[in-house]
Protein backbone atom coordinates (compact mmCIF):
# COMPACT_ATOMS: atom_id res chain seq x y z
CA UNK A 1 0.00 0.00 0.00
CA UNK A 2 3.04 2.46 0.76
CA UNK A 3 3.89 2.36 -2.80
CA UNK A 4 0.90 2.83 -4.10
CA UNK A 5 0.30 6.08 -2.06
CA UNK A 6 4.16 7.08 -3.97
CA UNK A 7 3.35 6.26 -6.87
CA UNK A 8 -0.16 8.44 -6.91
CA UNK A 9 1.72 11.65 -5.69
CA UNK A 10 4.90 11.18 -7.08
CA UNK A 11 4.65 9.61 -10.25
CA UNK A 12 7.31 11.47 -11.84
CA UNK A 13 10.03 8.65 -10.50
CA UNK A 14 10.95 5.86 -12.72
CA UNK A 15 10.15 2.64 -10.99
CA UNK A 16 10.80 0.46 -14.30
CA UNK A 17 14.33 -0.65 -13.02
CA UNK A 18 13.16 -1.92 -9.43
CA UNK A 19 10.39 -3.74 -10.66
CA UNK A 20 12.32 -5.46 -13.78
CA UNK A 21 14.57 -7.47 -10.97
CA UNK A 22 10.69 -9.20 -10.17
CA UNK A 23 9.99 -9.70 -14.03
CA UNK A 24 13.48 -10.68 -14.82
CA UNK A 25 13.42 -14.47 -15.66
CA UNK A 26 16.91 -15.65 -14.37
CA UNK A 27 15.63 -14.41 -10.79
CA UNK A 28 12.24 -15.94 -10.92
CA UNK A 29 14.12 -19.15 -11.64
CA UNK A 30 16.72 -19.62 -9.87
CA UNK A 31 13.85 -18.78 -6.62
CA UNK A 32 11.63 -21.61 -8.86
CA UNK A 33 14.25 -23.65 -8.45
CA UNK A 34 15.31 -23.40 -4.77
CA UNK A 35 11.45 -23.68 -3.66
CA UNK A 36 11.46 -27.09 -6.04
CA UNK A 37 15.05 -28.33 -4.43
CA UNK A 38 13.63 -27.65 -1.16
CA UNK A 39 9.74 -29.37 -1.70
CA UNK A 40 12.22 -32.19 -3.17
CA UNK A 41 14.69 -33.13 -0.12
CA UNK A 42 11.93 -32.52 2.43
CA UNK A 43 9.91 -35.27 0.17
CA UNK A 44 13.14 -37.37 0.16
CA UNK A 45 13.14 -37.46 4.03
CA UNK A 46 9.84 -38.17 4.40
CA UNK A 47 9.76 -41.25 1.60
CA UNK A 48 13.20 -42.76 3.95
CA UNK A 49 11.17 -42.18 7.08
CA UNK A 50 8.49 -44.16 5.50
CA UNK A 51 10.46 -46.78 3.90
CA UNK A 52 12.48 -47.29 7.12
CA UNK A 53 9.02 -48.14 9.03
CA UNK A 54 8.49 -50.33 6.62
CA UNK A 55 11.25 -52.12 6.87
CA UNK A 56 10.65 -52.15 10.43
CA UNK A 57 6.74 -53.54 10.04
CA UNK A 58 8.07 -56.25 7.97
CA UNK A 59 11.21 -57.68 9.80
CA UNK A 60 8.92 -57.93 12.92
CA UNK A 61 6.55 -59.76 11.20
CA UNK A 62 9.18 -61.79 9.79
CA UNK A 63 10.58 -62.87 12.83
CA UNK A 64 7.35 -63.27 15.34
CA UNK A 65 6.55 -65.87 12.29
CA UNK A 66 10.04 -67.28 12.65
CA UNK A 67 9.79 -67.15 16.15
CA UNK A 68 6.21 -69.10 16.70
CA UNK A 69 6.85 -71.78 14.25
CA UNK A 70 10.78 -72.62 14.66
CA UNK A 71 10.81 -72.84 18.14
CA UNK A 72 8.96 -75.41 19.49
CA UNK A 73 6.43 -75.59 23.10
CA UNK A 74 7.24 -78.71 25.15
CA UNK A 75 5.95 -77.31 28.15
CA UNK A 76 4.10 -74.10 29.63
CA UNK A 77 7.49 -72.55 30.57
CA UNK A 78 8.77 -72.21 26.62
CA UNK A 79 5.00 -70.96 25.73
CA UNK A 80 5.80 -68.28 28.40
CA UNK A 81 8.87 -67.52 27.34
CA UNK A 82 8.12 -67.34 23.47
CA UNK A 83 5.31 -64.96 24.47
CA UNK A 84 7.90 -62.79 26.30
CA UNK A 85 9.93 -62.65 23.45
CA UNK A 86 7.35 -62.04 21.02
CA UNK A 87 6.10 -59.12 23.53
CA UNK A 88 9.39 -58.06 22.77
CA UNK A 89 9.03 -56.87 19.57
CA UNK A 90 5.73 -54.85 19.94
CA UNK A 91 7.83 -52.80 22.45
CA UNK A 92 10.75 -52.30 20.41
CA UNK A 93 8.47 -51.07 17.90
CA UNK A 94 6.54 -48.35 20.69
CA UNK A 95 9.94 -47.63 22.10
CA UNK A 96 11.31 -46.66 18.46
CA UNK A 97 8.01 -44.32 18.46
CA UNK A 98 8.70 -42.94 21.59
CA UNK A 99 12.17 -42.34 20.94
CA UNK A 100 12.14 -40.43 17.21
CA UNK A 101 9.71 -38.54 18.72
CA UNK A 102 11.56 -37.81 21.85
CA UNK A 103 9.31 -38.52 24.80
CA UNK A 104 10.21 -40.64 27.92
CA UNK A 105 9.04 -44.09 28.34
CA UNK A 106 5.46 -43.93 29.20
CA UNK A 107 2.49 -46.83 30.39
CA UNK A 108 2.37 -47.78 26.57
CA UNK A 109 4.88 -50.20 27.32
CA UNK A 110 3.42 -51.51 30.67
CA UNK A 111 1.25 -54.27 28.79
CA UNK A 112 4.44 -55.69 26.81
CA UNK A 113 7.53 -55.26 28.80
CA UNK A 114 8.56 -56.45 31.97
CA UNK A 115 9.29 -53.97 35.07
CA UNK A 116 13.09 -55.24 35.20
CA UNK A 117 13.58 -54.20 31.08
CA UNK A 118 11.39 -50.85 31.56
CA UNK A 119 13.54 -49.73 34.45
CA UNK A 120 16.68 -50.12 32.20
CA UNK A 121 14.32 -48.45 29.19
CA UNK A 122 13.72 -45.26 31.10
CA UNK A 123 17.77 -45.09 32.39
CA UNK A 124 18.79 -45.75 28.41
CA UNK A 125 19.90 -43.09 26.08
CA UNK A 126 18.02 -45.25 23.44
CA UNK A 127 15.39 -47.80 24.62
CA UNK A 128 14.79 -49.47 21.32
CA UNK A 129 18.89 -50.52 21.02
CA UNK A 130 18.19 -52.00 25.04
CA UNK A 131 14.90 -54.18 23.91
CA UNK A 132 17.21 -55.45 20.78
CA UNK A 133 19.91 -56.36 23.46
CA UNK A 134 17.28 -58.13 25.56
CA UNK A 135 15.30 -59.67 22.22
CA UNK A 136 19.15 -61.04 21.23
CA UNK A 137 19.57 -62.58 24.77
CA UNK A 138 16.30 -64.19 24.86
CA UNK A 139 17.20 -65.82 21.39
CA UNK A 140 20.11 -67.34 22.52
CA UNK A 141 18.50 -68.85 25.49
CA UNK A 142 15.97 -70.39 24.00
CA UNK A 143 17.08 -71.49 20.99
CA UNK A 144 20.09 -73.35 23.44
CA UNK A 145 18.12 -75.73 24.55
CA UNK A 146 15.70 -76.36 21.39
CA UNK A 147 15.78 -78.16 18.17
CA UNK A 148 17.02 -74.96 15.79
CA UNK A 149 19.24 -75.29 13.39
CA UNK A 150 21.87 -73.00 12.83
CA UNK A 151 20.08 -71.33 9.05
CA UNK A 152 17.12 -71.08 11.17
CA UNK A 153 19.37 -69.31 14.13
CA UNK A 154 21.27 -67.42 11.25
CA UNK A 155 17.77 -66.32 9.64
CA UNK A 156 16.26 -65.35 13.12
CA UNK A 157 19.50 -63.21 13.38
CA UNK A 158 19.65 -61.34 10.31
CA UNK A 159 15.86 -60.47 10.74
CA UNK A 160 16.51 -58.74 14.40
CA UNK A 161 19.59 -56.70 12.16
CA UNK A 162 17.27 -55.45 10.19
CA UNK A 163 15.41 -54.08 13.00
CA UNK A 164 18.45 -52.58 13.91
CA UNK A 165 18.82 -50.87 10.20
CA UNK A 166 15.34 -49.67 10.48
CA UNK A 167 16.11 -47.58 13.71
CA UNK A 168 19.42 -46.09 12.65
CA UNK A 169 17.68 -45.33 9.14
CA UNK A 170 15.06 -43.34 11.47
CA UNK A 171 17.92 -41.87 13.53
CA UNK A 172 19.51 -40.29 10.31
CA UNK A 173 16.48 -39.04 8.88
CA UNK A 174 15.54 -36.81 12.43
CA UNK A 175 19.55 -35.83 13.76
CA UNK A 176 20.17 -34.81 9.84
CA UNK A 177 17.78 -31.66 8.80
CA UNK A 178 18.20 -29.86 5.60
CA UNK A 179 21.11 -27.46 6.13
CA UNK A 180 20.19 -23.88 7.97
CA UNK A 181 22.05 -21.96 5.54
CA UNK A 182 20.17 -23.13 2.80
CA UNK A 183 16.84 -22.74 4.59
CA UNK A 184 17.96 -19.51 5.79
CA UNK A 185 19.00 -17.85 2.52
CA UNK A 186 15.76 -19.29 0.66
CA UNK A 187 13.57 -17.07 3.08
CA UNK A 188 15.36 -14.41 2.89
CA UNK A 189 15.32 -14.41 -0.96
CA UNK A 190 11.40 -14.53 -0.76
CA UNK A 191 11.26 -11.88 1.57
CA UNK A 192 13.33 -9.83 -1.00
CA UNK A 193 11.19 -10.88 -3.64
CA UNK A 194 7.94 -9.93 -2.00
CA UNK A 195 9.25 -6.77 -1.39
CA UNK A 196 10.19 -5.59 -4.88
CA UNK A 197 7.51 -7.37 -6.35
CA UNK A 198 4.70 -4.37 -6.10
CA UNK A 199 7.00 -2.74 -7.77
CA UNK A 200 6.25 -4.33 -10.97
CA UNK A 201 2.97 -4.62 -10.13
CA UNK A 202 1.82 -1.35 -9.49
CA UNK A 203 1.02 0.20 -13.11
CA UNK A 204 -1.38 -2.56 -13.34
CA UNK A 205 -3.12 -3.22 -9.84
CA UNK A 206 -2.72 0.34 -8.65
CA UNK A 207 -4.66 0.58 -5.06
CA UNK A 208 -5.12 -3.66 -4.96
CA UNK A 209 -1.41 -4.08 -5.34
CA UNK A 210 -1.61 -4.78 -1.25
CA UNK A 211 -3.85 -8.01 -2.11
CA UNK A 212 -1.91 -9.28 -5.25
CA UNK A 213 1.47 -9.06 -3.27
CA UNK A 214 -0.21 -10.88 0.11
CA UNK A 215 -1.63 -13.45 -2.30
CA UNK A 216 2.08 -14.15 -3.99
CA UNK A 217 3.56 -14.14 -0.46
CA UNK A 218 1.40 -16.69 1.02
CA UNK A 219 2.02 -19.15 -1.93
CA UNK A 220 5.37 -19.02 -1.40
CA UNK A 221 5.99 -19.24 1.88
CA UNK A 222 3.10 -21.82 1.76
CA UNK A 223 5.45 -23.94 0.02
CA UNK A 224 8.64 -23.09 2.16
CA UNK A 225 6.24 -24.01 5.17
CA UNK A 226 5.86 -27.56 3.52
CA UNK A 227 9.22 -28.13 3.34
CA UNK A 228 9.78 -27.50 6.98
CA UNK A 229 6.80 -29.72 7.87
CA UNK A 230 7.73 -32.80 6.17
CA UNK A 231 11.87 -32.46 7.15
CA UNK A 232 10.38 -33.71 10.59
CA UNK A 233 8.13 -36.72 9.44
CA UNK A 234 8.06 -38.40 12.88
CA UNK A 235 5.81 -35.96 14.92
CA UNK A 236 2.54 -36.14 16.21
CA UNK A 237 0.70 -33.76 13.67
CA UNK A 238 -1.44 -34.67 10.55
CA UNK A 239 1.41 -34.04 8.07
CA UNK A 240 3.29 -36.35 9.47
CA UNK A 241 4.16 -40.36 9.31
CA UNK A 242 1.13 -41.90 11.43
CA UNK A 243 3.16 -43.96 13.39
CA UNK A 244 0.26 -44.73 15.97
CA UNK A 245 -1.71 -46.45 13.43
CA UNK A 246 1.82 -48.33 12.55
CA UNK A 247 2.25 -49.28 15.98
CA UNK A 248 -1.56 -50.62 15.92
CA UNK A 249 -1.24 -52.77 13.42
CA UNK A 250 2.23 -54.08 14.55
CA UNK A 251 0.46 -55.25 17.77
CA UNK A 252 -1.93 -56.67 15.69
CA UNK A 253 -0.15 -58.98 13.67
CA UNK A 254 1.98 -59.75 16.76
CA UNK A 255 -0.89 -61.18 18.55
CA UNK A 256 -2.20 -63.05 16.11
CA UNK A 257 1.05 -64.66 15.35
CA UNK A 258 0.70 -65.31 19.78
CA UNK A 259 -2.69 -67.14 19.17
CA UNK A 260 -1.41 -68.89 16.12
CA UNK A 261 -1.74 -73.00 17.31
CA UNK A 262 0.33 -75.33 14.96
CA UNK A 263 -1.45 -78.80 14.14
CA UNK A 264 1.93 -80.24 15.02
CA UNK A 265 4.52 -79.00 17.52
CA UNK A 266 6.75 -82.16 17.95
CA UNK A 267 9.61 -82.31 15.93
CA UNK A 268 10.04 -84.82 13.32
CA UNK A 269 12.49 -87.84 13.91
CA UNK A 270 14.67 -88.63 11.14
CA UNK A 271 17.11 -91.66 10.99
CA UNK A 272 19.79 -90.92 8.95
CA UNK A 273 21.46 -94.04 8.75
CA UNK A 274 18.01 -95.18 7.06
CA UNK A 275 17.84 -92.62 5.13
CA UNK A 276 20.74 -93.35 3.48
CA UNK A 277 20.27 -96.71 3.03
CA UNK A 278 17.22 -96.00 1.08
CA UNK A 279 18.96 -93.49 -1.04
CA UNK A 280 21.30 -96.11 -1.52
CA UNK A 281 18.90 -98.78 -2.46
CA UNK A 282 17.10 -96.79 -4.87
CA UNK A 283 20.57 -95.57 -7.02
CA UNK A 284 22.08 -98.70 -6.61
CA UNK A 285 19.69 -102.04 -6.69
CA UNK A 286 19.56 -103.26 -10.54
CA UNK A 287 16.72 -103.12 -12.45
CA UNK A 288 14.79 -106.67 -12.11
CA UNK A 289 13.38 -105.47 -16.09
CA UNK A 290 15.91 -106.93 -18.12
CA UNK A 291 16.90 -105.02 -20.82
CA UNK A 292 16.81 -105.65 -24.72
CA UNK A 293 19.74 -107.03 -26.67
CA UNK A 294 21.54 -104.79 -28.59
CA UNK A 295 20.70 -105.19 -32.24
CA UNK A 296 23.13 -103.74 -34.53
CA UNK A 297 21.46 -103.76 -37.60
CA UNK A 298 18.61 -101.53 -36.42
CA UNK A 299 20.94 -98.44 -36.54
CA UNK A 300 20.88 -96.07 -39.49
CA UNK A 301 24.22 -95.08 -40.39
CA UNK A 302 24.75 -91.87 -42.75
Amino acid sequence: MGVACFHQFKPILELNVVASLTTNVACNLVLGLLLVFRTNAAYERFCQGRQAWGILTVEIRNLSREIQITILETNEEDISEKTTLLKLLIGFAIATKLHLRQQTITTELDEWLSPQILDQCRQAKNPPLQISLWIRNDLQQITQHQTVTPIEQMIMLNQLNRLIEGLTCCERVLTTPTPPAYVNFLRKLIMVYCFLLPFSLIDQLNWWVGFAVAAIASVLLGVDEIGSQMDSPFGKDSTDLPLDEICGKIVIGVESTISFVSEDQTPIETNTSDFVETALRKHFTPNPTPSPPFNSSKIDFP
